[in-house]
């Protein structure tokens, strides 16, 4: 999170109090006006300034005190503005335009002239009215602090159009690799058929000189040595040529899937020729042995057994080079790979234009390659984007399609080893144009969340400022009695209850904008039972029912707001942290807030469910509380307790 910012918002958070603290007091001791009678007697305002006169110096005191704050905190708008307008020119602007309202509305005048009419305690009703429309002023200033950043839908479309980039970048990162392991494949069942036709020619000139040998056999004469020096050196070829196809017919470890796919027809056969091939060595070694005996039949058995072995051998090695023949053909990978690389070419078209257009696409250009579309430009350091600043990875992309180019090239031309390097390189730039979308939209997010964290801080900072005011008078009704309530009181409560209802509306907007992010598990539903207890105290306050439930649920609101505070802002303290240079490698989206802050949540929603459960029974034992009625609230209760335990489980289960 922005250092400067963080000032900002302190200074947001202050005149908020400030705002407050005076009208607050003024409500709870500014006396109701009579049924009877619009103008007050003279005995009646002799006896207000008897009563009343010391509480007037007080508020007076208290409405100038707010009055100084002011003033200070408008001269620290003003510094502040000057500090971040070359740092965080946004920000400065932002400052600028609450110090041109105020000065407009006249705030600083106002509570002066509200300071002088609290002196005079005959316009008591006055100074109230005064202090209503100012603090409606005031809202508008607030407005303008609270405001979200004016280029967050603009991140949003970033994100989005980046987002769309990566995943036709992942999508081309993909076939490319696909078609990388079906080139190699090619390439590797093209070196094996090239080592099978040398086995071939081996086995074929082994078996003709095997049968020359054979043929040189005189009948009834005994082998000469050179017959039986050769017939061991055929032997001993024919071994050494079987182990060559054991070795052949193996799986590399490096190898793909795609490469022992398209192998494993061939080695089955490999296999069994090499086996075959030792069968026709172990028969040739064997006639040798034959012919120093002497024993023309037994060595004429063994060379037929040999010559046998080997012609089977060459009719397996055939059938593994046929098999190969096909999938060494490259012409439909080039036709594929040259696809791709049309593809590559539409998307860097695509970013090349966003970029040149400031991230709007020329509608002419939407909806190429099949209907996608998508563009990003990346931010400068004010966040706007800016025209003719190349998208990242567009560059990337640019290559890795020249690449594709050639390597469909070199595929045409049935030379898979060329295309090979080719497909490296592309991948290489694929990957590259990946990780620059990845970092930006990183930092994009990023800045996301921290605006997401700003607003709801700004909102639940708002809620607990208005939420203490209605606690207090609550307190106030309570200590009158039901009983004596009176048309100002029930005028007053039912101005609570619309305080308080618009308190719920509120924080069902903050529900709203933790759905959309989805990152987090407990945080919604806290603010979701946080609102269905606001409604719940409208509901109560609007039938005049003021005593210890309902003071319990108020400041369990409070108490909420508070911890949802502590859990905002120690991810805020997380980021800054993060900022300084403790990076924090995330898999995936980050979460809007960390584990613990979520635990601490639950864990507060789960002590909230047994401080009410004894408030309920005490209050039904006094009979502050009908049965029906507390046993009403026991089950709102038990279905709280039963999304508690929903939430332990999500969060148990949440992938890490």
């Amino acid at each position: 999170m922005k250092a400067g910012f963080s000032i900002t918002h302190r200074l947001v958070i202050a005149v908020t109090v400030y705002l407050t603290c005076g009208a607050g007091v003024l409500r709870a001791q500014e006396p109701q006006p009579s049924s009877s009678s619009s103008q007050k007697t003279e005995e009646d305002t002799t006896a207000t300034s008897q009563v009343d006169q010391p509480k007037l110096a007080p508020l007076a005191a208290k409405e100038q005190m707010i009055r100084d704050r002011f003033k200070r905190f408008q001269d620290r708008l003003f510094r502040l503005s000057e500090e971040l307008a070359e740092r965080e020119p946004q920000n400065a602007a932002r400052l600028s335009r609450a110090i041109s309202r105020a000065g407009e509305l006249g705030l600083s005048d106002k509570l002066e002239a509200i300071t002088e009419i609290l002196e005079d305690q005959s316009r008591l009703y006055d100074a109230a009215e005064a202090q209503g429309n100012w603090m409606n002023d005031a809202d508008r200033l607030l407005g303008i602090l609270l405001e979200r950043d004016s280029d967050n839908q603009e991140r949003r479309n970033e994100i989005e159009r980046l987002e769309e980039y990566r995943k036709r970048v992942s999508e081309l990162l993909e076939q490319q690799q696909k078609l990388r392991d079906a080139a190699a494949a090619s390439k590797a069942a093209a070196q094996m058929r090239r080592a099978i036709e040398q086995a071939i020619q081996q086995l074929e000139q082994i078996q003709t000189e095997q049968r020359s040998l054979e043929g040189a056999i005189e009948d009834g004469k005994k082998p000469t040595l050179q017959s039986q020096y050769k017939q061991k050196q055929l032997a001993d070829r024919a071994k050494k040529l079987a182990e060559q196809l054991e070795k052949m017919g193996e799986s590399g470890e490096q190898e793909s899937q795609a490469q022992r796919d398209a192998l494993n027809e061939a080695r089955e056969k490999i296999a069994e020729a090499s086996q075959k091939t030792q069968s026709g060595s172990k028969s040739m070694s064997q006639a040798g042995e034959k012919m120093k005996s002497g024993n023309q039949t037994d060595t004429k058995k063994q060379q037929q057994d040999a010559e046998q072995m080997l012609k089977e051998a060459r009719k397996d090695l055939q059938e593994a080079k046929k098999s190969l023949e096909d999938k060494s053909d490259t012409g439909e990978q080039a036709g594929e790979q040259n696809a791709l690389a049309e593809k590559a070419q539409n998307l860097s078209t695509q970013m090349k234009q966003s970029s040149k257009s400031g991230g709007q696409q020329d509608q002419g250009e939407q909806g190429k390659d099949d209907g996608q579309e998508g563009d990003s430009q990346p931010n400068n350091e004010s966040g706007k984007k800016e025209p003719g600043k190349k998208t990242p990875g567009q560059q990337s992309v640019e290559r890795a399609q020249s690449q594709m180019k050639e390597a469909g090239e070199s595929l045409e031309k049935q030379k898979p080893d060329e295309a090979i390097p080719k497909e490296d390189r592309a991948l290489e730039e694929l990957q590259q144009a990946q990780k620059e979308l990845d970092e930006l939209l990183e930092q994009l997010r990023k800045e996301e969340k921290e605006e997401t964290l700003r607003d709801l801080e700004s909102r639940f900072r708002e809620m607990l400022t208005r939420q203490k005011p209605i606690n207090e008078e609550t307190l106030v009704l309570a200590n009158i009695g039901r009983e004596n309530f009176s048309r100002p009181e029930n005028l007053q409560l039912a101005d609570l209850s619309a305080r308080q209802r618009a308190l719920s509306e509120d924080a069902a907007k903050c529900l709203h904008i933790l759905d959309e992010d989805g990152t987090t598990i407990a945080f919604p539903r806290v603010v979701e039972q946080l609102s269905e207890d606001m409604s719940t105290v409208a509901q109560r306050l609007s039938v005049s029912k003021v005593a210890t439930i309902t003071q319990t649920i108020e400041q369990e609101i409070v108490d909420t707001l508070e911890e949802l505070l502590d859990a905002v802002q120690e991810m805020q303290q997380q980021n800054e942290q993060q900022q300084s240079g403790q990076q924090q490698q995330n898999n995936g989206e980050p979460p809007l807030l960390p584990k613990s802050a979520e635990l601490k949540l639950l864990r507060a929603s789960q002590q909230r469910i047994n401080t009410r459960t004894l408030a309920i029974e005490q209050s039904v034992s006094q009979g502050t509380e009908t049965p029906k009625s507390g046993a009403g609230g026991l089950k709102k209760l038990a279905t709280r307790q039963v999304e508690c335990l929903d939430i332990a489980r999500e969060m148990r289960d949440r992938p890490q």
